[in-house]
């Protein structure tokens, strides 16, 4: 009997390395950055069964609100997403991380059958409670599990990355080969630190999710080494 498929999404990390990419592709500044969760709810969830939790969790910037609908349509659980009042463009959270770190521990608890744990997010530093997304990867790794880590590349933290060196069952999947899908521009003029940027709209791409853009968006086990 195949075990069940966890999704959780941390949305402070993707959210705030696809504002970084933005800035480094298309020199696009950070208030004008959206993400189109639709697609990325359907990367994510790509071949996989929905008999899983699916959580998504952390803080959502101003001119966000409709991520709340995707959210509900793709059978999200929001009770840990937080809306942030001001725009200054940094996303505070507490306790939102060791909430997901405890939700994934109750599930290798729990369920005697080994499923997928699906884990969007690049942190794998250690918080102040002593817990890590690091950590309960290498747990459930440890306990058979499948486990794909999703995320921006140059958001990747070491720590997280190196644990498919030890673990192989651990696929580091990069969200970068879907960039022009995930990503898109409000139109505007923003005002950054003094400076004034005027950008034009730019509209999510369509998403492809072919078996060629998979394999491309994996890490191979010898840059983990790097």
């Amino acid at each position: 009997m195949a075990g069940k498929t966890h999704i959780f999404l941390d949305n402070a990390n993707i959210f705030g390395g696809a504002q970084k990419v933005a800035g480094a592709k298309e020199g696009a500044p950070w208030p004008c950055v959206r993400v189109d969760y639709d697609h990325l709810f359907r990367l994510l969830r790509h071949g996989k069964s929905r008999d899983g939790v699916s959580m998504l969790a952390g803080s959502v910037p101003p001119g966000n609100d409709a991520l709340w609908d995707s959210a509900y349509n793709a059978g999200f659980d929001t009770t840990l997403l937080h809306r942030v009042k001001s725009d200054n463009g940094r996303l505070f959270e507490q306790g939102v991380d060791e909430a997901i770190h405890l939700r994934i521990g109750n599930i290798l608890l729990d369920e005697e059958v080994p499923g997928t744990i699906v884990l969007a997010t690049g942190d794998g530093a250690q918080t102040d409670q002593g817990c890590s997304f690091t950590d309960q990867v290498v747990r459930a790794a440890k306990r058979n599990w499948k486990i794909e880590v999703w995320s921006w590349e140059s958001s990747l933290a070491k720590r997280l990355r190196d644990t498919r060196l030890k673990y192989p069952s651990i696929k580091i999947i990069k969200l970068d080969e879907w960039y022009h899908s995930i990503v898109f521009l409000k139109g505007g003029t923003y005002e950054v630190k003094g400076q004034s940027y005027s950008v034009v709209a730019r509209s999510a791409r369509s998403l492809d999710l072919t078996e060629g853009q998979f394999t491309d968006a994996t890490l191979p086990l010898d840059k983990a080494k790097k």
